[in-house]
């Protein structure tokens, strides 16, 4: 896992990613749990949302983004990790109750 203490450097590093198609997205949980979450709006969460470090685990970070047709924001959770090259490994994706 690689960790960032730049955000904005995780965010080129993020938007070069998922460009190039190297991005893996932990779809089990997220069908399970959060069925109505779409590949999109995971996508568009990374590349447009508001950036920050998820509290909980080091290496994590979390990007919010809201969409028009839903009344909550999109939340995801996700890591930067290296195998033979940077990927981008999306733990889960959510829709945050409106609060």
């Amino acid at each position: 896992m690689i960790v960032y203490k730049d955000l904005s450097k995780l965010r080129e590093d993020v938007e070069k990613l998922v460009y190039s198609n190297c991005y893996e997205i932990r779809w089990r949980h997220i069908r399970t749990y959060h069925p109505d979450i779409k590949e999109v709006e995971i996508l568009n969460t990374l590349l447009y949302g508001v950036y920050g470090f998820d509290k909980k685990h080091e290496g994590r970070y979390i990007s919010k983004n809201c969409f028009p047709y839903r009344e909550g924001l999109v939340r995801i959770a996700f890591a930067i990790m290296k195998a033979d090259g940077k990927l981008v490994v999306v733990i889960t994706a959510f829709e945050e109750e409106k609060t």
